[in-house]
């Protein structure tokens, strides 16, 4: 563990180096600087998460409504790549902040961690709410990202079938019908549902966790702040869980 901390703070070592960026960089190298960053990019992705959401919803309006959105989309070029980058960027940070609090986390509390584990043996998922499930649900949306790059952005998923989106040319060049392909292939269905659950899931705590260590947070709007976020959580995993089982059902 000290060796991976090590490695993970490489990076920033050498940005302490560039002129104007060292005090800036040390904040960040502490526990409270990385759980602050963590925060923001977590709502960046949060955010991200709802314009995805809201550009799929346009399945329901038909293929045509669907695929001038991709289209638009695509015409983008140059900015579309930028985004993308910067998106990975952001999701790629997210991880490694969450593994380095995670560890320093571990390190400071060694004492504390040692007393749950004889109490939970091996699983650390029940009895604490989804705090407990933070660090299994980010490994499973991982997971889930890769195999949602490989079906949707790649179309490189073996066990689905994308001839229906193809043109006379052998080129995938339908989308609303590849996106159908690949949610209604019913391994792929309960890969999505599984992947969606464990994002609800993070976000129903992650969302507020964020909003507390940026400040806000006071005890008249905790509650209402609390169920906020769950609310919030479960309604962008409902509306992306809907799309699957639209694809499932949908016989046009």
């Amino acid at each position: 563990m000290n060796a991976l901390l090590r490695i993970l703070s490489l990076p920033a070592q050498l940005l302490t180096k560039v002129p104007g960026l060292g005090p800036f960089m040390k904040v960040l190298s502490t526990t409270v600087g990385q759980k602050i960053l963590m925060a923001i990019t977590g709502l960046s992705l949060c955010g991200f998460l709802v314009a995805h959401l809201g550009g799929n919803l346009k399945l329901y309006a038909g293929e045509q409504a669907f695929n001038d959105y991709a289209h638009a989309l695509h015409s983008l070029g140059p900015i579309l790549a930028a985004a993308e980058v910067g998106l990975f960027a952001t999701f790629a940070l997210h991880i490694g902040l969450a593994i380095s609090t995670t560890a320093l986390s571990k390190v400071a509390r060694r004492k504390d961690y040692a007393i749950k584990e004889t109490k939970q043996g091996i699983f650390i998922l029940p009895n604490g709410g989804a705090s407990n499930w933070m660090m299994l649900t980010g490994v499973l949306i991982l997971a889930f990202l890769v195999t949602h790059i490989l079906d949707m952005k790649l179309k490189a998923n073996p066990g689905v079938d994308y001839s229906v989106a193809t043109n006379a040319e052998k080129v995938i060049d339908n989308e609303f019908h590849a996106v159908k392909a690949v949610l209604s292939t019913p391994l792929n269905a309960v890969i999505y549902i599984t992947g969606i659950v464990a994002l609800g899931i993070h976000l129903s705590h992650g969302v507020r966790s964020a909003l507390q260590t940026l400040g806000i947070n006071h005890k008249r709007w905790n509650l209402l702040l609390k169920i906020g976020g769950i609310l919030f959580a479960w309604g962008v995993a409902a509306g992306f869980i809907g799309l699957v089982v639209w694809a499932m059902a949908y016989k046009g």
